[in-house]
């Protein structure tokens, strides 16, 4: 009992400290007794470790059977050995009534001849559908049936923490995104550990004697038990407990920093929420943009693209707390706070790869200490170009759709986490603030959000590739851009432009809703400079009644 406590506490403090109690898939693991009981039943967590919280489902390889062992990943369908087979097995079929039918053909009349090449026709069409068809079939078989639960034959007599180690190997595991809300259950059975796909409702019964049994999972739930179903918006647990007069009891618990906490019914209260959404995060924490981004080019290294998860603090400390965030809470009046990580990497952007990036920043003109004299710059040569073309205007629309689809999977994890204990997020109204990266990502957020919550404000600093995708500002009350202007007679000079996502307007966005970096503040401009999120806080000097200006109507 005690050395499971111990472990327990150890796997909490020792485990990464970026996690998030939302995710679209628990995994969850246990371990029973030889009657199916869960062991250690009577501890804090009911005998159950949850591993983490994520937004994919993982299958396992199978590395050693040779027929369901994954050997290739194409078109979304993990390939194996069964699928070569089926795909044979048709082909076969397909070219036996081929040689028929071409037999019939060269013993027919003219009009007879014509009748069969259009049946070919046909064929050939039916052909191709069963093909696919097959596939499908056997692809469904392998996630819902096969794989739904499945044996780990590689870590038999495994330990917790040696499976969750295992959990991250890529010989054994292949993460597969999941929009719909689960749980992933790890069951160690006489020294065997199976893995489950489960609903997101997990039942467990307590019997007399104090045991524990995992008994159905569902989608849907009863908050008391006089109301009526209702689909769960999070994973939650009920452990059932019968009463001396044969009644059942049900005692529902969610996640909370990765613990059991009671589930309650709170009274729905209109909250004001505001959403931060970061950028592109690089290799270095220094304060100095110039300094942080020379860091890649050092390195030569991008941290990993985004988990998709909401965050309740800043925990890649991207913002700036105290004239910045607190402002913002302080100005909305907001009552709830959360994060976003819109990191993906430069080859989304419009510099398409790290190389051009910092080709692209070491050939463009520093700051002007006078006069302007930027027009034009000296490249590979002494050639002389026009100083905006080097900058990259040229929208990377592929890499802007990557990061607005990992968007919409955050913006599920936002639903669910406003979700929690029954609140209706449709009395809540969201306010959001994005910086470079963070803009496409919103977006894809958005369209998942709409008529889900109030829209409240949504302010776009430096937005990446801001005609990525058109933004529908008619669905805000106030939409603002705020950045340099590279075109139109307040249009910055060369040297003053922010290089690392030229500012261009966003497209559907009103002119007069693009506000523009104070020229004035010259020291805060340039390639680095502009697109620095520190150097916004000019943002707030904007007088209640102008456009761009922060805060309440």
């Amino acid at each position: 009992m005690y050395r499971y406590l111990l472990f327990t506490l150890l796997f909490l403090f020792c485990s990464p400290s970026l996690f998030a109690d939302n995710g679209r898939v628990v995994h969850i693991a246990w371990t029973e007794n030889r009657d199916g009981s869960i062991q250690h039943a009577h501890a804090p967590q009911q005998g159950l470790v949850v591993f983490e919280q994520r937004n994919q489902f993982l299958n396992y390889k199978d590395p050693n059977n040779p027929f369901f062992k994954i050997r290739y990943t194409w078109l979304g369908i993990d390939w194996t050995a069964v699928h070569f087979l089926a795909l044979l097995l048709t082909i076969f079929l397909q070219i036996l009534t081929f040689r028929r039918i071409n037999r019939r053909m060269a013993e027919s009349r003219f009009f007879k001849r014509w009748s069969f090449r259009l049946l070919k026709l046909v064929l050939w069409a039916a052909v191709v559908a069963g093909n696919a068809g097959a596939i499908w079939a056997i692809d469904f078989y392998n996630t819902q049936i096969h794989f739904r639960f499945h044996q780990l034959s590689d870590f038999k007599n495994a330990t917790v923490s040696k499976l969750n180690n295992g959990r991250n190997d890529r010989t054994f595991f292949m993460a597969k995104e999941a929009k719909r809300l689960g749980n992933q259950l790890y069951i160690k059975k006489k020294q065997k550990w199976h893995t489950q796909r489960a609903l997101p409702v997990l039942h467990f019964q307590h019997k007399k004697s104090g045991k524990l049994y995992f008994k159905y999972d569902k989608r849907y739930f009863k908050p008391h038990p006089d109301s009526a179903r209702v689909l769960a918006s999070n994973q939650l647990f009920i452990f059932h407990h019968k009463k001396p007069d044969g009644k059942d009891t049900a005692l529902i618990y969610q996640l909370s920093n990765r613990q059991l906490v009671p589930f309650e019914l709170k009274s729905e209260r209109p909250k004001r929420v505001l959403l931060l959404i970061n950028g592109y995060r690089p290799t270095s924490s220094s304060q100095d943009p110039e300094k942080a981004l020379q860091a890649i080019n050092d390195k030569g290294l991008e941290h990993p693209r985004s988990k998709n998860l909401i965050y309740s603090s800043d925990l890649f400390a991207y913002w700036p707390q105290e004239n910045f965030i607190a402002t913002f809470e302080q100005r909305l009046s907001t009552e709830r706070t959360f994060y976003a990580d819109g990191h993906h990497s430069v080859s989304t952007s419009n510099h398409r790869s790290l190389l051009q990036f910092m080709s692209g920043a070491s050939l463009y003109p520093k700051p002007c200490p006078g006069e302007h004299t930027c027009s034009t710059t000296k490249i590979a040569n002494q050639q002389e170009v026009r100083s905006y073309n080097l900058l990259a205007t040229k929208s990377n629309r592929e890499g802007f759709l990557r990061r607005y689809r990992a968007g919409k999977q955050a913006g599920r994890n936002l639903l669910q986490e406003l979700a929690k204990d029954g609140n209706d997020t449709h009395n809540d109204t969201l306010f959001a603030v994005s910086h470079s990266m963070g803009h496409a990502y919103f977006l894809g957020m958005s369209s998942v959000l709409k008529g889900k919550i109030q829209f409240g404000a949504y302010y776009a600093f430096a937005p990446e590739n801001p005609k990525g995708k058109t933004i529908r500002s008619k669905q805000w009350p106030f939409v603002y851009q705020y950045g340099t202007k590279l075109y139109g007679p307040q249009r910055h000079a060369p040297c003053q432009q922010d290089g690392v996502a030229p500012q261009w307007r966003m497209s559907g966005l009103p002119p007069a809703q693009q506000i523009g970096f104070p020229k004035e503040l010259r020291a805060r401009l340039g390639y680095f400079s502009s697109h620095y999120i520190g150097y916004y806080t000019w943002v707030f000097e904007i007088p209640k009644g102008k456009p761009g200006y922060i805060g309440l109507p």
